[in-house]
This record gives structure tokens, C-alpha cells and sequence, in this order.
């Protein structure tokens, strides 16, 4: 009948919408046609998103950062999320870095180019291919709750 169709019809546009609306707050905003925003160059400043920590959370642990570092001080093959922000780091080189925005961009998007010391060169080299830069500064959003 003309009602259960309609009713059919509705029904599988809620699903589409829901659908399309999970997505949108899990990975973000769609490319364009043109390519969209999947540029990975470091902005060195995160925008004022209320949001973005909380995606940024959701990121790390969709995208396996967890398996290599803690959130919580605790030792493992990468250096620990805890504290990371604002820190000084040393470097493999002698150096000494400050974890800033830059170098937090960096450091997913790059992460052979400065490696801390007693880690080695282990983090995979494709999160600035993987990622979008919306997604990599919700990381860093995320990075900076975990400072103190």
C-alpha cells in the first residue's frame, strides 16, 4: 500500500541520516570533491575547539596509539602521553625539544624527525598520510588535557 511505502521510505531516510551523522562526528568532515582538507602541514596552533579533546581521544585509541603509549605514566615502547605537552623532551641527538603544538604536529605527522631519547624510531610513518589535519589537531587537543 502507499502508506507502508512511505513508511518504508522514511524509515530508510533516518537510517541514511543517522548514518551520515555518525560519521560526521567520528571521522569529521567529508573531503570535497577537490580533495578536502587532508593537508597534514602543522598549523603550530590548535584552534579553540571545545570539541576537539574529546575527538582527539576517540582518535588515539581508533588508531592504535595506545598500543605503544600510556596515558597514565606507565612505561612502554613509545614515551607516555602523561605529562607530554608543554614538557621538555631529550632527543636521540643530545638536544632538548619543547612538546608544543609544533612539535607535537610533528611528531605524528613526522615522527623519524625527532625521536626521543631511549624510544628509537619504532612510530609508524603514515599518520600524516592517514590522517587529516582536523584529526591530527584533535590529537594534539587531546595531548594537551593529559599535561598535568
Amino acid at each position: 500500500t502507499a502508506m507502508s511505502r512511505w513508511t518504508e521510505g522514511a524509515l530508510a531516510l533516518v537510517v541514511v541520516l543517522a548514518f551520515g551523522l555518525a560519521m560526521q562526528l567520528f571521522v569529521g568532515d567529508a573531503p570535497d570533491a577537490g580533495g578536502g582538507d587532508n593537508d597534514p602541514t602543522p598549523t603550530n596552533t590548535i584552534p579553540d575547539d571545545p570539541e576537539a579533546a574529546s575527538r582527539g581521544e576517540q582518535m588515539v585509541e581508533f588508531a592504535g596509539c595506545l598500543s605503544c603509549h600510556s596515558v597514565d605514566g606507565t612505561p612502554g615502547q613509545g614515551p607516555t602521553f602523561k605529562g607530554l605537552a608543554g614538557s621538555s623532551r631529550p632527543l636521540e641527538t643530545g638536544e632538548f625539544v619543547t612538546a608544543d603544538d609544533a612539535y607535537l604536529l610533528n611528531s605524528i605527522i613526522d615522527p623519524g624527525a625527532q625521536v626521543v631519547q631511549g624510544y628509537g624510531n619504532l612510530m609508524p610513518q603514515n599518520f600524516g598520510d592517514e590522517l587529516t589535519s582536523e584529526q591530527i589537531d584533535d590529537i594534539v587537543a587531546y595531548l594537551k588535557t593529559l599535561a598535568s
